[in-house]
């Protein structure tokens, strides 16, 4: 034998029959718009309760020409880094506050694929879906291009993004990754050092707006840049590791080593303990980026701080405002970064060469 149960659905019709009102009078009070009088409302908040309703959110998204999600696109990556991920939850708090909810979805297109021509994500095809969309990880000109022609608000990270750097003048969060390699060049001077090497593929913009950063602190000390710059197809770890190879063969080393980013200098960090070279009274240590997974290393990483919470929510924020007033175009953002003085930078105490020999 079998049972059925029918569960009865509570409607609008019968929360406006049991306060002796009418549907638009309910949908007043329960979306906050127009004028209802404090009894009346009273009474469909007490037929609310009484009947355990509950409004229909999709219903409420037609109604209001809006889905209320934003997308989280990380563009062109195999796999996320806790840089991103911080920066997705930043967002995700961020646009809670405000009553929308965050989807994530990875990405990987063609720089050189026509904007009409992308095969988009079927979240942003289907119109209605997402209201606007962030933009992190690496990002082209015809993507922006293909979300403007679908009429899809977004802002993006400007740091990874791969372009002409007008296409960043509107629309775009950015950190000041010049200077801040710049001050990390200015604190291993004030410790002393003459010979800092910078270990980066200068080729990927990013880290060439770094060594520009480097080069300045260095010319206005007199001194000449060198480190290791190719453009080697590896991992960031690898090319931290074959760089440091590269420098432990010079005939004087370097007393500090500056990693364009936190994975190349953990390279640098893995190569330097295999040959015992001691971090940092042989040869300090510099990243970039204030990576949580390399916080393991002790001593630990001096590095240079983006913020990535704030990134996030001044994305976020930067998105709510385009949706508040569609077609809006806001003036990019530049923010400050700061040096974190760590364990693994030490002032300079005697010949690294001799030392390590």
């Amino acid at each position: 034998m079998c049972n059925h149960f029918h569960i009865a659905v509570v409607t609008i019709r019968d929360v406006a029959r049991e306060a002796g009102v009418s549907t638009a009078t309910v949908s007043r009070v329960l979306n906050g718009s127009g004028y209802v009088d404090r009894a009346t409302a009273e009474r469909v908040r007490s037929a609310v309760a009484r009947l355990g309703y509950r409004p229909n959110v999709h219903w409420k998204r037609l109604a209001s020409n809006s889905s209320e999600t934003v997308c989280f696109l990380l563009g062109n990556r195999t796999v996320m880094n806790s840089m991103q991920m911080r920066m997705l939850m930043a967002c995700e708090r961020a646009l809670a506050e405000a009553g929308y909810d965050l989807a994530f979805l990875c990405f990987r297109y063609s720089p050189d694929t026509p904007p009409g021509l992308l095969e988009l994500p079927r979240l942003l095809r289907h119109q209605g879906a997402v209201d606007g969309v962030i933009l992190a990880g690496v990002h082209h000109r015809n993507l922006r291009e293909a979300l403007k022609s679908l009429n899809l608000p977004h802002v993006v990270l400007g740091n990874t993004f791969l372009g002409d750097e007008r296409d960043l003048e509107t629309d775009a969060v950015i950190y000041d990754d010049v200077a801040g390699a710049y001050e990390a060049t200015q604190y291993l001077l004030r410790l002393g050092h003459r010979r800092i090497a910078f270990v980066g593929n200068t080729a990927l913009p990013w880290l060439n707006r770094r060594y520009r950063g480097y080069c300045e602190a260095l010319g206005r000390a007199g001194l000449q840049p060198w480190g290791v710059t190719a453009a080697w197809d590896v991992s960031n770890i690898e090319f931290g590791q074959l760089a440091a190879c590269e420098l432990l063969r010079e005939a004087e080393w370097p007393t500090a080593i500056f990693g364009g980013n936190d994975e190349i200098a953990a390279g640098v960090w893995k190569e330097l303990v295999k040959r015992r070279v001691r971090i940092p009274e042989q040869i300090s240590l510099m990243g970039f980026g204030d990576r949580e997974e390399f916080s393991i290393l002790e001593p630990p990483l001096a590095s240079v701080s983006v913020f990535q919470d704030r990134l996030g929510a001044e994305l976020a924020r930067m998105l709510l405002e385009k949706l508040r007033k569609p077609g809006l175009q806001l003036p990019s953002l530049k923010l400050p970064c700061k040096v974190l003085e760590r364990g693994s930078c030490g002032p300079v105490s005697f010949d690294a060469k001799e030392e390590g020999s």
